[in-house]
């Protein structure tokens, strides 16, 4: 037998659903009682300023690789039209 005993062995086994319930109350005293008012609207500006930022990069970013898929494009059809071309002229030669 094991003879060690833990503090997680006094207390009752908790489900999954009790258990984030616990996390989530205890997370959001803390959280209140941290943070002034002031510093809330801060962080939420913060927060906006964050998101508009991330989204320019986004839309940069989708700018970006629609351009060079558009430049792949072009370099694959030059390639299939000159690849027909020469297909064409050595069946003409050839035949």
């Amino acid at each position: 037998m094991d003879n060690r005993h833990s503090p997680e062995q006094d207390q009752p086994r908790m489900s999954r659903q009790q258990y984030r319930q616990q996390q989530a109350a205890s997370a959001g005293q803390r959280s209140d009682q941290e943070v002034p008012p002031a510093e809330i609207n801060q962080a939420e500006s913060d927060q906006y300023s964050r998101q508009a930022t991330a989204s320019e990069r986004h839309e940069q970013s989708a700018a970006e690789k629609t351009a060079s898929l558009k430049k792949k494009l072009n370099i694959a059809i030059v390639a299939l039209i000159i690849a027909i071309i020469i297909v064409y002229l050595i069946l003409f030669y050839v035949g």
